[in-house]
């Protein structure tokens, strides 16, 4: 087990409800979409923290696997801001923390962006109604 992966309680795999939306929203063809899951991701896990929501999520949903742990934080950022937001959670704990922020905030970002067509003004949408 790796350092990122011992620190986020051993998780390998980072794993969404929200599959379909990370599909629909990366593309790397088009300039108005992320370019890859890696930055949707964190896109999302920043609005979601942000906002200090985690998605509601039915217990039937299956989650996906969408990235491998070691490409969402190598310079431990992410864990810094669960761990100052969760001080009393485990690393499993605070990797679900983290999992439910960024599907929330993937979600909230396929809602703007089906409004303004481009990520820029869906962020900023968000961002000003906070």
């Amino acid at each position: 087990m790796n350092p990122v992966e011992r620190v986020w309680g051993g998780a390998s795999k980072v794993y969404t409800f929200k599959y379909e939306i990370y599909k629909r929203l990366v593309d790397s063809a088009d300039p108005h979409k992320f370019t890859r899951n890696v930055d949707a991701f964190h896109a999302a896990a920043a609005i979601g923290i942000r906002l200090n929501i985690t998605a509601n999520t039915d217990e039937k949903d299956r989650r996906e696997e969408l990235l491998n742990v070691y490409t969402i934080d190598q310079n431990e950022v992410l864990w810094s801001v669960i761990s100052a937001l969760h001080p009393d959670a485990s690393g499993a704990e605070r990797f679900e923390k983290l999992m439910g922020y960024a599907d929330f905030g993937i979600e909230r970002l396929e809602d703007e962006f089906k409004v303004f067509g481009n990520l820029q003004a869906a962020v900023d949408s968000i961002l000003s109604s906070s």
